[in-house]
Order: C-alpha cells, then structure tokens, then sequence
C-alpha cells in the first residue's frame, strides 16, 4: 500500500447525490457504497509511506489515484474490462475516501504528476492532479468506449457540469469542427465557451423560443446532425430523445451521467441511421490518467481552468452542499494548501 497525504480533493456531482435524498428518504446516487465510509474521490497529494513491495511509486512523490480498484483476476479484468471488475472497490464509495489528511490506496492505482510540476509549479499541482480523474471520465466515454470521432465531426454536449467540460475540452483538443453545448446555468455556459465549445445554448430558453435542442443541432450543422453526442446532464429521459432527433449518418451517443430511471427511446432512428448508443462507466484503463496527464503537461488542455470555488477541509460539506444550484464548475476542497 501507499499512504497519500491528500492536498487537494475535488467535490464531484456523485459526492452531492451521495449526501442527497430522494422523497423517500433513500439516497439519490443510484450505484454500490458502504456507510459510514469516507466520500472524496477526485484527489492528489504526496507520499509519505510505501510498503516494502511498493515500486513505482517512492515517499516525496506527488501523484493521484484510480478511484476504481479492480482486482485484475475476474473474468472481466481478465478482458481488460477493469471498469466492471465483478470485485470492484471504489474509493470514497465502499473504502474511505479522500475528504481527509491521509488516504491509503494500492501503488498500482497511483499515477505521478511529476510531468506536471514544471507546468503547474508545487502547488497548482496538486489541483491539476485532482482534476485527471473526472477527466478520466470523460476520455473513457468518448475514446475508448465510443471510439472518437473523425477530425473535423459535429460534437454536442449536454450538460456542461465537470464531466460535460471535461468533454468539450478534450473534443476539442481532439479535432472537433463544431462543439455545441446546452446548459441551464449561466456560468456554466460561459466556462463551456472557455472550454473550447463553438456555441453554448440554453434549452430552457430555446423552448421559450419554440425551438428545442435538436432543432439547434440540425440548424447549426446544415441539417448533418451531431457525429458525437455527450450526455453528461443527468437527466437523460430528457435528454436521450432531443439526441436521437439530431443523430448524424453513423451519430454516437454516449451516456456519462448518472440516474436511475427508464429513458423512453425510439430505437428505429438507430437502425435508420446505422447510430450508436454507448453506456459509459469510470476511467480504469487504457493509460487513460497517463493520457490525460501527457495532455495536461503538453498545454494541449488546462483542466484547471474549471475549478471556481475552493473551500478548506473544515468547510467541506459546504463545498458539497455548494454544487446544489449548479453554478459552479469544480469545487475544490483544499486540505493543507490555500483555499
């Protein structure tokens, strides 16, 4: 094992539905955890303790972590599937997380920033090392899950939330002719525009309009459709069918937001237009943190640019209750540094 001392650790959307409660009184995050368990997932920090057999990782080392351990023995690692391993752990999920001064995590989950340190400086690297696993989210989804994209292609995004700019940020780096984002919230249209998106609507305000999403869509790619869409909202039974509507020739749709519900869908527009739906889980594999970090380190994205808000560890739950309104970006709970 490897102990962390955490410096900086990033609220995410599932830190907010894990503290949230439906009507009910269950909570909203619709997937596997533990209580009481520590949440915080998304973090970095230095070493300060290996094990005898750790060796990739050494005390001074600045890194961030996979939050999903798989075990690399079921069947499904045994495929390389390592998002669905059938014994998967998940940090801040079923083990404690990092909304704290000190985690502890296996070496082969941990990925050093020392590339990012000449770019990023002692300090700031910590928060670029936090912002590699919502990132990883979103690389896994577009890449290798629904394969990318030709240079060039029609991309929308729904939901510019972390995830969202995460994947207008990486669509772009990646070639995209046209990225169009649809959001309700005013600043998250604004750092979706600084993301990298072309256009960045509101689909309430289209419809007051008495236009719609996929209306937008056709209008602003001459009738093409979009080649990639990301639902990265939460709400795909709102979603889902504005994205059928405006699937391009062989169009992907590739869900990264987390609900549990049924999605009404028109499965004929799939086999009318030969398109793909992809079901998008975690960021385990591929090299995907290695890749995100090349990226970061080379200028080509700046995922830090998405952190508007830093609260100190004491502050945390108001960090987490922070994301309620959907306003900000990503809020960072700092835990030595200055918040």
């Amino acid at each position: 094992d490897v102990l962390i001392q955490v410096e900086a650790c990033g609220v995410c959307g599932s830190d907010l539905h894990l503290y949230e409660t439906d009507d009910d009184g269950y909570q909203i995050y619709p997937s596997y955890t533990r209580r009481p368990v520590v949440i915080g997932h998304e973090f970095a920090g230095t070493v300060v303790e290996v094990g005898e057999r750790v060796t990739e990782v050494q005390v001074g080392d600045r890194v961030t972590a996979e939050q999903l351990h798989w075990c690399g023995k079921c069947f499904a690692c045994r495929r390389g599937l390592y998002n669905h391993c059938t014994n998967l752990g998940r940090l801040g999920f079923v083990t404690n997380g990092a909304f704290a001064e000190y985690v502890a995590v296996k070496d082969k989950y941990c990925w050093p920033l020392n590339d990012l340190l000449e770019l990023y400086g002692p300090d700031r690297v910590f928060e670029a090392g936090a912002v590699v696993e919502p990132t990883g989210i979103a690389y896994n989804g577009l890449f290798p899950r629904a394969g990318g994209f030709l240079p060039g292609a029609y991309v929308a995004v729904f939901g510019t939330g972390p995830i969202g700019l995460a994947s207008i940020a990486l669509a772009r780096v990646a070639g995209a002719g046209k990225i169009i984002a649809f959001e309700m919230s005013a600043p998250r249209r604004k750092l979706a525009l600084e993301m990298g998106a072309d256009v960045a609507l509101n689909p309430v305000e289209l419809e007051a309009q008495g236009s719609s999403p996929h209306q937008a869509i056709l209008e602003l790619t001459s009738g093409h459709g979009a080649d990639l869409q990301v639902e990265a909202a939460g709400v795909p039974a709102i979603t889902i069918p504005e994205m059928e509507r405006a699937l391009a020739v062989n169009g992907k749709i590739v869900h990264l937001g987390r609900r549990a519900g049924t999605v009404p869908s028109n499965m004929t527009l799939y086999q009318d237009r030969g398109a793909q739906l992809y079901g998008s889980l975690g960021h385990a594999g591929y090299g995907t943190f290695g890749h995100i970090i090349r990226l970061m380190a080379g200028g080509r994205i700046d995922m830090t640019r998405m952190i508007t808000a830093r609260y100190p560890l004491e502050r945390a739950v108001e960090a987490i209750e922070s994301l309620r309104d959907r306003q900000e970006g990503k809020v960072m709970v700092r835990i030595h540094g200055e918040a």
